[in-house]
């Protein structure tokens, strides 16, 4: 019997933009193929019980809060550039890293990320509460959460393989280690 990770992918639409690629070079790149390498795993199993609800966002969230500290300025501007055509997608099926939306999101009620990005999500009847409760939950729960999503991120099967600057930053979260004050994650 053939496992489900060793069916091939199904195809779908991803969150890579050939033109902020061309416009923003690697430091999109970086980002958008983390996210997507993300939800490709994700959507090998995305009942998988053995991870928490929103991991797939607090992930993201983790990679996003050092590509932000490196970008500074110029990645929130990119962060708007990026996002709001997500935000104006019409429901159904989101492409693949779509979850970096709800990413910047929490990451900007938090403080990790300017206010001048909640207009991307005037929109928004209410708060994704749930998600919410969900990623402040990761947080305290300190490197073991972050540790245990990232090492199940590594032994997923996925094809094509992961981006390397995906695979390198998954390793790095693999190896989480100290107590909740060391190892701050934003």
């Amino acid at each position: 019997m053939m496992s489900r990770s060793s069916l091939p992918e199904p195809v779908r639409h991803t969150i890579m933009d050939q033109a902020l690629a061309a416009a923003h070079g690697s430091s999109y790149v970086d980002l958008a193929a983390f996210a997507i390498d993300i939800d490709r795993v994700y959507w090998l199993d995305p009942d998988d019980e053995r991870l928490p609800f929103g991991w797939e966002v607090f992930l993201t969230e983790r990679y996003l809060s050092t590509w932000t500290q490196v970008h500074k300025q110029a990645g929130h501007d990119l962060l708007l550039t990026m996002c709001a055509p997500l935000l104006e997608e019409q429901p159904g099926e989101p492409p693949l890293g779509g979850q970096i939306v709800f990413a910047v999101y929490d990451a900007m009620v938090r403080g990790a990320l300017p206010d001048e990005l909640r207009e991307l999500f005037a929109s928004w009847r209410h708060a994704p509460r749930d998600l919410l409760r969900a990623l402040h939950d990761l947080r305290e729960s300190g490197p073991a959460s972050l540790k245990q999503i990232a090492e199940h991120c590594l032994g997923a099967a996925v094809q094509p393989p992961l981006a390397a600057t995906t695979g390198r930053h998954w390793n790095s979260f693999a190896r989480a280690r100290g107590s909740r004050a060391s190892s701050t994650l934003y």
